[in-house]
């Protein structure tokens, strides 16, 4: 993942009241991916649809989650957006559709 996002790029991410937390920078968001502690979740996203091409530097990404950790599941949808330069990410927004759920199941 380090590999595929710019080391200036700024995501926007959504928190669990449903707005948007700004993440500056790609070792603060592999941070923040760092914190969910995937490793200790059975996790997988599977693409809903083909990705659709919405300009040259932008494609949209709509994807499934699943996780499973401790007793705890969770299934969500989530749609991001993508602009990509020379090869990397470098604005990355996502909005995810049971936010507070995401929320409670990654803390």
């Amino acid at each position: 993942m380090r590999a595929l996002l710019a080391e200036d790029a700024v995501a926007y991410i959504t928190n669990a009241e449903g707005g948007v937390d700004k993440v500056e920078g790609r070792d603060a968001y592999l941070a923040r991916v760092e914190a969910m502690d995937l490793p200790s979740a059975r996790f997988s996203v599977k693409l809903t649809q083909p990705p659709v091409s919405v300009d040259p530097e932008r494609v949209l990404v709509m994807v499934e989650v699943h996780a499973h950790r401790g007793g705890r599941s969770l299934d969500n949808f989530a749609t991001h957006l993508l602009r990509i330069t020379d090869g990397r990410i470098t604005d990355w927004r996502m909005v995810d559709a049971k936010p507070s759920e995401s929320d409670e199941f990654w803390s």
